[in-house]
């Protein structure tokens, strides 16, 4: 099965920036959108594993995550990886970045020290809105920014922590929660 660890946001908060996207699209070029109800920050890609490493891993998570306190964030501003001049991701930032940070450094620590093998690609902690195949002009690049120049969320609260499996089908990846991991 394919497992991620991850945190989830509240519809509410989803909502309301989906409708910000939904007024810059019809002014932007071609994009592989992510679908409100598969937006979510990913702490650790697992990748494929047999079943039985959820028995070895969800203890060694649930620990780390347990020192951890929840704390209230928001979503905020936007940009591109790798950058603006090349842009093949757009999205959302988080802010306060130090907690998300601290909760991928002991979710990834854990798996780790359980034999999973990772991504060595540094964790900037934000919200994937969009995948981009042909490369936007500037104008598009600046459209985007513009629209999200001014925009912050209501403060929500991160209290858990989600190990997913997901499956794969030609409409789209299904995410399914598999176990929970509470914040302190």
């Amino acid at each position: 099965m394919r497992l991620f660890i991850a945190t989830s946001f509240p519809e509410a908060i989803t909502r309301d920036l989906n409708a910000r996207v939904a007024g810059l699209k019809p002014r932007l070029a071609a994009a592989a959108w992510v679908r409100p109800g598969s937006q979510h920050l990913t702490f650790a890609f697992l990748g494929e594993q047999d079943e039985a490493v959820i028995g070895r891993l969800a203890p060694a998570v649930a620990q780390r995550l347990s020192s951890i306190d929840r704390f209230a964030a928001r979503l905020r501003g936007a940009g591109f990886f790798p950058n603006r001049r090349r842009a093949r991701v757009g999205w959302a930032g988080l802010e306060p970045e130090q907690p998300f940070l601290d909760i991928a450094a002991a979710v990834r620590d854990a798996v780790t020290a359980n034999g999973a093998t990772l991504d060595r690609a540094d964790f900037k902690p934000h919200l994937t809105l969009l995948r981009i195949r042909d490369a936007w002009p500037p104008a598009c690049i600046e459209v985007f920014e513009h629209g999200f120049a001014t925009y912050e969320s209501e403060p929500f609260v991160v209290d858990t922590v989600t190990l997913y499996s997901s499956e794969l089908n030609p409409s789209g990846a299904v995410h399914s929660p598999v176990r929970e991991f509470p914040l302190a």
